[in-house]
């Protein structure tokens, strides 16, 4: 079934920029990224909404959810899709195969262990279907589980609702969240069984801008999130505004002050403005450059190793450019690779 959107309230949506997806429900609420470090795992974090901020769903879409007609579950949805943004959508009632799928979720780790957890959650997408939670394990309530798998041995098949974004850019490209039904999925999981559930998907002819996607990722990740999401988002970081984008050049900032590696598309950043003809994106760079020169790993006295980053090698074999990841020590040292990389 087709659903035209035209008056949406814009509180739930999708943002992906080809690399990166962010799920909003007022707030940022789960983001999901690859690796990209010569690994196939991804990694997300969720943000569980509160009680306050929790969507109720409408009782008639509740009760026909466990237990209504196929009209009945579209009626309610076509009403609950007046919440999200304005697009066309398609709602079918399908199964997810149970021995196909994985569930994500993020499982709290007591606070003594809080300061050394370096990201949320992270998997292999081992398996054709995989679904983020955004609920944490923590709010599993295994009552809430058992009454669903009663409903379900009794011959009820209460569906959970998912939200998949399609690129037309990308077609391979589905990011699935489950909005609602966390119990349910739980409950079909534990009996093994293919779980029916009501999808919802939206067609996207483009990807969402990174800059956007990315103040609103700044919201939910920890600094480490972040720095990775950040640093290896390569396709998108040099096309940011980041002359006028102070959220993210101070997140920049940051990065060359603090950070132990400077990946190649900070690299390629730092180089599109020093080729640039504006007098702004240079003064940009002599700023950043100031902030990079203060890097705390630079100085081998106070037991770090060195700043890592990389130098680019023309190499006759491959007819191409190659960067080569190599470690300084000291101011000087930076300063001859700024002349030789960034400044040539």
């Amino acid at each position: 079934m087709e659903i035209h959107i035209t008056h949406g309230q814009d509180i739930i949506k999708v943002l992906y920029d080809g690399f990166a997806s962010c799920l909003i429900i007022r707030r940022p609420v789960a983001v999901n990224w690859p690796d990209f470090r010569g690994s196939v795992g991804e990694y997300y974090a969720v943000s569980e909404l509160s009680e306050d901020e929790k969507i109720a769903l409408a009782d008639r879409l509740n009760r026909s959810l466990t237990e209504g007609t196929e009209a009945e579950i579209m009626m309610g949805i076509e009403d609950f899709l007046t919440l999200f943004e304005n697009g066309t959508y398609q709602v079918n009632l399908g199964e997810i195969p149970f021995e196909n799928s994985t569930f994500h979720t993020i499982i709290s780790l007591p606070d003594e262990n809080a300061g050394t957890r370096r990201f949320s959650g992270w998997f292999y997408p081992f398996k054709d279907f995989n679904y983020l939670y955004t609920l944490e394990n923590k709010s599993i309530n295994p009552e809430r589980v058992q009454y669903y798998m009663e409903l379900i041995k009794k011959g009820n098949r209460p569906k959970p609702i998912i939200l998949n974004s399609l690129y037309n850019v990308d077609p391979q490209m589905c990011n699935a969240f489950v909005l609602d039904g966390h119990h349910k999925i739980e409950a079909y999981t534990r009996l093994k069984m293919d779980i029916p559930a009501v999808f919802i998907t939206r067609n996207n002819e483009s990807y969402s801008p990174a800059s956007e996607l990315m103040h609103e990722a700044r919201k939910l990740l920890s600094d480490v999130e972040f720095e990775h999401l950040f640093q290896n988002n390569d396709n998108n970081l040099p096309h940011i505004d980041f002359v006028n984008d102070e959220i993210l050049t101070n997140a920049l900032d940051t990065m060359l002050r603090t950070s132990e590696r400077i990946d190649v598309s900070i690299i390629e950043v730092l180089i599109r403005h020093h080729q640039s003809a504006s007098p702004d994106e240079r003064r940009w760079l002599t700023k950043r450059l100031e902030f990079l020169r203060e890097n705390i790993h630079l100085s081998t006295l106070n037991g770090k190793k060195g700043l890592n980053l990389y130098s680019r090698q023309y190499i006759k074999d491959y007819k191409a450019n190659v960067w080569f990841l190599k470690t300084l020590i000291n101011t000087m040292e930076l300063n001859a690779w700024i002349n030789e990389t960034i400044l040539k």
